[in-house]
């Protein structure tokens, strides 16, 4: 339809309604989209942990004005936190272009490849991100985890500190140095990490799971193994009889391994191939 065409039909319509015809009720035009608004609720629902429903917000935001930064970033935090960080990453990147947003993001650029186990290029972000705003904790909590996958664990306690000056009250760090702790053969210090994490975050089932190896590596294990749950109990005296193993305690390695055997209705590949492991041992002891 031509403009010309169209202004007829609008101008006989007109006339037609001088004319005695019943005017129609012109429809009220749709308020304005409060972009900034979008972003505040998208930012509070990923705050809230509903990464999904802030994705559909932030959608709404950018369908609105495409440009705008703050939600694109919202958007690349939802897709890593929905572990989709080959997503996630190409929206970092293009923002770090942004003076605002450029530590941010990356920040979460370098969190994507570290997802990714890209772990040059992510140590390499991070340390960016670290030297544009040292406040990132995140970004020095990925630089600790860096430094134990590279079994630094020296390095990765240094980091740790510096993201606890920043955020002391987070049940992730406490429970990522407990692992680390524990890992560097430090049981004790890692249990007084985990539980730490449990009076932030009192469900977290990882960090009962984490305090359980803690206790079990001190050769604690009818502790370790109090109040299981019944559908974790199989894969928690795995664990625990893996630990005892690790020990030397054989005969408790058997025992609990037995148990966690017994709890599984199904075949436990896991469990199974520990037994043999602890044969061999046996074996050898003998």
């Amino acid at each position: 339809m031509t403009a010309r065409t169209f202004s007829i039909i609008v101008l006989a319509a007109a006339l037609t309604a001088c004319a005695g015809q019943p005017q129609t009720a012109t429809k009220a035009p749709p308020p304005p989209v409060d972009v900034t608004q979008l972003v505040a609720a998208g930012d509070a629902t990923r705050e809230d942990g509903r990464f999904s429903e802030a994705m559909r917000i932030y959608e709404q935001a950018l369908v609105a004005n495409p440009g705008t930064v703050a939600a694109q970033y919202g958007m690349a935090e939802s897709l890593l936190a929905l572990q989709r960080p080959r997503d996630a990453k190409p929206m970092f990147e293009r923002l770090t272009a942004n003076g605002q947003w450029h530590a941010a993001a990356l920040q979460g650029a370098g969190l994507a490849e570290l997802s990714l186990r890209h772990t040059d290029a992510a140590a390499k972000e991070l340390q960016q991100a670290v030297a544009a705003d040292a406040g990132l904790w995140r970004a020095y909590n990925g630089l600790a985890l860096l430094a134990d996958l590279a079994r630094r664990p020296t390095e990765a306690e240094a980091f740790y500190a510096k993201a606890m000056a920043i955020k002391p009250e987070s049940a992730v760090l406490f429970n990522n140095r407990g692992f680390s702790r524990l890992s560097d053969g430090k049981p004790r210090e890692a249990a007084a990490d985990f539980r730490r994490a449990l009076q932030i975050e009192p469900g977290s089932e990882t960090v009962q799971n984490n305090l359980r190896l803690a206790v079990a590596a001190l050769g604690d294990y009818a502790e370790a193994t109090r109040n299981l749950p019944r559908d974790r109990a199989p894969s928690v005296l795995n664990n625990v009889g893996y630990v005892a193993m690790r020990r030397g305690d054989l005969a408790a390695a058997e025992a609990l391994l037995a148990r966690a055997i017994a709890e599984n209705p199904n075949y436990d590949a896991v469990a199974a191939g520990n037994v043999d492991r602890l044969n061999a041992l046996k074996g050898g002891a003998k």
